[in-house]
């Protein structure tokens, strides 16, 4: 398998962080960004939507760091990571990336996007920050008593959400009023496999 990322990606980040943690041995092959080398014909011609992550498996292509979340999980021989037998455990994972998705994209994704990259107009940071902070405090809530989101056991919910949290400080937001959220990374940066992401 070979995971097209770059290192700065958030999304990136992720699919890397999911195949170490579930034991894949994956070539990492760079697309830098920086260089438009997403817009090269070979690599359109791979994802000819121009970004990344996509993940190679012998002649499957698979795009979206979400749905590589779900491929990993299903091909990993640990049924905890997403264990679609058990639909309500499945259906809480599916909420949790929607809240991915969606709101953290809307609050973390795009306040890194303004303040570490300066890609998007400052003034919609307070908006970013009001989403953000709704978010968290909802996680917070979820994570009270438990290890883990969804179970005793991680998920793929929580590599999804994790790998947003922890460039939490490029998004020029904090975690400091969240004690149960900053345990609960504790415990994601301790399980074998665990790897750093890459910051500016």
């Amino acid at each position: 398998m070979k995971i097209y990322s770059f290192p700065y990606s958030l999304p990136s980040y992720r699919t890397r962080l999911a195949a170490s943690l579930l034991g894949f041995n994956i070539e990492d092959q760079i697309i830098d960004l920086s260089k438009n080398e997403q817009k090269s014909p070979e690599f359109l011609a791979i994802n000819p939507l121009g970004k990344v992550p996509v993940m190679t498996d012998d002649h499957l292509i698979v795009t979206d760091s979400m749905a590589i979340l779900r491929y990993l999980a299903r091909k990993s021989q640990t049924e905890h990571w997403y264990p679609e037998s058990d639909i309500a455990t499945a259906a809480k994972i599916d909420s949790l990336l929607s809240l991915v998705s969606n709101e953290l994209y809307e609050g973390i994704e795009k306040a890194r996007l303004i303040t570490a990259f300066k890609m998007l107009p400052e003034e919609l940071l307070p908006q970013c920050e009001t989403i953000t902070h709704d978010a968290l405090q909802i996680l917070n809530t979820q994570l009270e008593g438990n290890v883990f989101l969804v179970n005793d056991t991680p998920t793929i919910a929580d590599i999804a959400v994790a790998s947003t949290l922890l460039f939490i400080d490029e998004a020029s937001f904090s975690l400091d009023n969240y004690k149960n959220i900053q345990n609960w990374l504790n415990n994601i940066k301790s399980l074998a496999g665990f790897i750093q992401p890459t910051f500016l």
